[in-house]
């Protein structure tokens, strides 16, 4: 079995592994958006967002989710989206777009009906003290929402490819993660978000996992390539060779592969009625 190496007790100098700024990020935050935001949704629909509610976003990315959110509270609430480079999150009359490092970002005491922050914790090697922050942010009464990749189990990602697909695609895999795992990421924190979550006191804590298989042409196998193409010399570095990422990127548009997504385990917790 190949999986994803993890660290949360090694030192790591917390750097986000993807630039907002790169020529591929743009790209790689739209097909993020379509690959989760019809989960997301429906979560926070689940989760009871009505108009008047006062909603943070964190790591807010192409700003998808909050756009939705806004688009739930109004006319009367309000969404913050926070990002350390909001260029990608589009103007909104409900949005309040504010740019930080979450990790140091005052979120202010007992503010939001909602918080929801999407692959975000997991790349922070301060998660669990941005979790508690994330916590007293909420009203008595309100809702965290957290949602991370489960990068685990790399191998069990690929059904079916052309010849050495298999190979350039675990190898691609096991670096790209690797890469932010020492950058202070954590391939399988989003299975401890719902302990997480009860020992800073939330109650009514749920977890979920949403994935699907993509055919090649998707967005869940394009998301792959962008990746590819946005990290190749770090991937390269690591031991993946020109090849295989020619290989890779081949395959991810070819409608006769097929392809998890990394599983997203996400997590919902109230904060206690005071």
């Amino acid at each position: 079995m190949t999986a994803a190496p993890d660290t949360d007790t090694t030192a790591a100098d917390g750097r986000y592994t993807f630039d907002n700024a790169t020529i591929d990020a743009a790209r790689q935050v739209r097909l993020l958006a379509e690959i989760l935001d019809g989960h997301s949704t429906d979560v926070l629909a689940r989760a009871g967002v009505e108009s008047g509610w006062r909603c943070l976003d964190l790591g807010t990315g192409a700003g998808s989710v909050a756009r939705w959110l806004a688009d739930q509270v109004s006319p009367a609430g309000r969404v913050v989206a926070i990002d350390a480079d909001p260029r990608h999150v589009p103007t909104h009359e409900l949005i309040d777009v504010r740019t930080g490092d979450v990790t140091t970002l005052d979120l202010g005491e007992g503010e939001y009906d909602l918080v929801h922050a999407r692959l975000l914790l997991m790349h922070l090697p301060q998660r669990e003290q941005v979790l508690r922050r994330a916590v007293a942010a909420l009203k008595p009464g309100g809702v965290l929402v957290v949602s991370d990749w489960d990068c685990t189990h790399l191998e069990e990602m690929l059904l079916r490819g052309a010849a050495g697909l298999a190979e350039a695609f675990v190898t691609f895999q096991t670096a790209l993660v690797g890469l932010a795992v020492d950058n202070g990421a954590s391939a399988s924190w989003a299975h401890r978000v719902p302990v997480a979550m009860r020992d800073a006191g939330l109650v009514d804590v749920e977890a979920e996992v949403h994935n699907r298989l993509w055919t090649g042409g998707e967005a869940g196998c394009l998301l792959h390539a962008s990746n590819s193409r946005q990290m190749q010399a770090a991937v390269l570095a690591r031991g993946v060779s020109v090849e295989q990422l020619a290989t890779l990127r081949a395959a991810m548009e070819d409608p006769g592969t097929l392809a998890w997504s990394y599983p997203m385990v996400t997590s919902v917790g109230r904060r206690a009625e005071d």
